[in-house]
């Protein structure tokens, strides 16, 4: 049900913003970075604050997040830039996805952590 609901938002959101081609991929972009600040976001609030749960991490962060996150789409889209002659675009695209994307998570645990809660033995 999880994977149902991220990879419909996906796709929806695929539909209402479309990239042209040989432009680069904002959707895409947008996706993966989304999905890592809420991964970074909620496991660390899943992990550190809540506890071993049976089925809210298998639920949201592999089902939702795994399928509203997409690194083949992302790996094609690079691969597509840079065989219609889009290298530089493939490339920003490329580090800017790994750069914003692993800031994005990063910042999704630090906020996580932010809360002034107690943590879990």
């Amino acid at each position: 049900m999880g994977g149902f609901i991220g990879a419909l938002g996906r796709y929806e959101l695929g539909l209402a913003w479309q990239t042209p081609a040989g432009r680069f991929p904002w959707t895409t972009f947008t996706i993966n970075v989304s999905g890592g600040f809420l991964l970074g976001l909620v496991l660390t609030v899943l992990l550190e604050r809540v506890g071993a749960t049976r089925y809210v991490r298998p639920f949201f962060c592999v089902g939702v997040l795994g399928a509203w996150t997409t690194m083949s789409t992302f790996a094609g889209e690079g691969d597509l830039l840079v065989r219609d002659g889009h290298a530089l675009t493939a490339v920003l695209y490329v580090l800017a996805t790994l750069v914003v994307g692993i800031s994005c998570t990063w910042i999704g645990v630090a906020l996580a952590r932010a809360f002034d809660r107690p943590r879990l033995p």
